[in-house]
């Protein structure tokens, strides 16, 4: 059972919501994408968490208010995207045996999962990086202004996920020859 919001706050909490509602919603929604329909729940979800931390947050001054919640909604954003993830690891039974090859459908789900249990192993930081590239497709230059990052740092977080996975997995999984370290200087080619 989730502890309920104590009553003298209702009113602070609600003029905060009025204040930062819209602008939150269009950013999670414009974030989420194709799941823009989770945007509210999020959002709301959010402000919950404002609540029930509220004698923490009342004495913030408003810029910091706001940070805290889009904090928050960020990371309510990537724990739905990783529940959206976990679901679909399950892989559903293909409606038509005789069209698909199953020994290669399953080898390449469980190498998939092998794949995916390594990168939630990995820190916070690398895991993230690792997410919006590989499952959201991110460029490295979104991501770096997603997370207030600098983009050769979201490509040093990429080249250490990368190497992560070919050491845990090398003897299972033969990885693009585009993993390779790149040589000094050398760009990524999707800015």
């Amino acid at each position: 059972m989730t502890p309920r919001i104590p009553q003298e706050h209702w009113a602070e909490v609600a003029a905060l919501y009025m204040m930062f509602r819209d602008g939150m919603l269009k950013y999670a929604a414009r974030t989420l994408g194709d799941e823009g329909h989770m945007a509210h729940d999020l959002v709301q979800e959010s402000f919950k968490a404002a609540a029930l931390d509220w004698e923490k947050l009342r004495v913030l001054d408003e810029c910091r208010q706001r940070a805290w919640l889009y904090r928050v909604l960020k990371n309510k954003m990537f724990d739905h995207w990783g529940e959206t993830r976990r679901r679909r690891a399950t892989p559903a039974a293909p409606e038509s045996v005789a069209d698909v090859d199953t020994p290669r459908t399953a080898v390449s789900n469980l190498l998939l999962q092998m794949c995916w249990k390594v990168i939630d192993s990995m820190p916070r930081a690398q895991r993230r990086v690792a997410l919006l590239r590989w499952q959201g497709e991110w460029t490295t230059r979104e991501i770096a202004q997603y997370l207030g990052l600098a983009q050769s740092t979201v490509r040093v977080h990429l080249k250490n996920a990368r190497n992560i996975l070919a050491r845990e997995l090398a003897d299972e999984v033969v990885f693009p020859s585009e993993w390779r370290d790149k040589a000094p200087g050398e760009e990524e080619q999707d800015e």
